[in-house]
């Protein structure tokens, strides 16, 4: 995004070029991947960027290698690509964390086409003093230099507070200010000064190192927010079946004592239909949040179905009853229902199946004995206490 070295003299814009031509290609492959599994706009514009910046890159080392020549009009266009380049990787960057809205359209197009016009007033002084080898008259592009460095400071306005990373974009921002104030230094003020065209040819690779950084912790966050979304319940935040029960299967085959815990809402449906489904996924969070509370640390509580609500704990039979009891009486002192509950140890033998219907079982059994209380399965198997609606669906 920075101006084009027309120099072959300088190592050091070589080395940037190639360096950001690497980084540039994997982050195009990265948000090729983006956009081919999700073609969310934000992709889209992020590919459109990087292609824009990969021209460029492209084009100053093809410069710095001699393999193309020192044209001014090359001057022209490498500045604009590094403008629209510029002007639309900060806006793909504040779209992968917010959808674009009418207002950031108007501004999108509004600096598109402020470049344009910034650019005629580069070209129209050579036009009118060199006639029809205008091209040649270009020597310098000091609007579109000045442009280009009050963009910096106007996306730490406009995007900083909005981007989930902002220390790392603020950083970019600033790198990528230092760096267009090095050309502007460099090919105004002080043309014989090393230093500059030094600054300005190397920061471009620690500019778009940290817009590598910046997309892969992002790309990161997605994936995370995906599998996460894929293993939980989408009201509760508790974790979904399948999920839970692969986790208990898992434990299981450790041999460790653990115990399997069944909890269901009492009267669930009737405060459903009288006060609504708003008020019930209500209740259902708050008793869901209890669960995980109390299995935190030993456990994992998940959402069996509907008012069903289910956990395993990891430890003596002492732990899983103490667990269970807290689940019930705080659900009692801290919401508006009660809950059944029903809980079992595992023994040799038993799969994460069969020990949730225990815990199933010994719920029905809390549940058609009064409610609101505390069932070991083991208890009620020794009475004979098994109702036999429970033993069919067991066996």
């Amino acid at each position: 995004m920075f101006l084009i070295t027309l120099s072959t003299e300088h190592f050091g814009v070589l080395f940037s070029s190639s360096t950001t031509v690497v980084i540039i290609s994997l982050m195009l492959f990265m948000s090729y991947r983006l956009y081919a599994s999700n073609r969310r706009r934000a992709y889209r514009s992020l590919l459109t960027s990087l292609a824009f910046i990969l021209v460029q890159q492209l084009l100053q080392l093809a410069i710095s290698l001699g393999l193309t020549p020192s044209e001014p009009v090359l001057a022209l266009v490498g500045k604009l690509l590094q403008i629209y380049a510029f002007i639309v990787v900060n806006f793909a960057l504040f779209e992968l964390y917010h959808r674009r809205r009418p207002r950031t359209r108007l501004w999108f197009i509004g600096l598109l086409a402020v470049g344009i016009l910034v650019a005629l007033g580069d070209i129209l002084p050579a036009v009118s003093s060199t006639g029809d080898n205008w091209m040649n008259g270009i020597t310098t592009t000091p609007a579109l230099d000045g442009y280009l460095l009050l963009l910096g400071p106007l996306f730490v306005l406009m995007f900083a507070p909005h981007i989930g990373q902002p220390r790392k974009y603020m950083t970019s921002l600033w790198i990528a200010f230092t760096m267009q104030l090095a050309v502007i230094s460099g090919t105004y003020w002080a043309p014989e000064t090393a230093v500059f065209k030094t600054i300005a040819g190397l920061l471009p690779a620690f500019y778009y190192l940290l817009l590598f950084a910046i997309l892969f912790e992002r790309v990161v966050e997605i994936l995370q927010s995906v599998y996460r979304s894929s293993i939980t319940d989408g009201l509760t935040n508790l974790y979904n079946r399948r999920y839970f029960m692969s986790r208990l299967e898992q434990i299981l085959k450790t041999g460790r004592p653990v115990g399997a815990i069944f909890c269901d809402i009492d009267n669930f449906k009737k405060l459903n239909d009288t006060q609504g489904h708003h008020k019930a996924d209500g209740v259902l969070k708050q008793v869901s949040a209890l669960l995980t509370e109390e299995t935190e640390g030993n456990g994992l509580s998940g959402r069996y179905g509907g008012e069903e609500l289910v956990a395993f704990v990891a430890g003596p039979a002492s732990a899983v009853a103490q667990a269970a009891e807290n689940i019930r009486s705080r659900t009692e002192k801290e919401t508006i229902v009660t809950v059944s509950v029903g809980y079992s140890m595992f023994s040799p033998g038993e799969t994460a199946e069969s020990l949730m219907k225990q815990a199933d079982q010994a719920m029905y059994h809390s549940k058609t004995n009064g409610k609101n209380r505390v069932t070991d399965y083991a208890s009620i198997r020794k009475s004979g206490g098994l109702t036999p609606s429970r033993q069919r669906k067991e066996g």
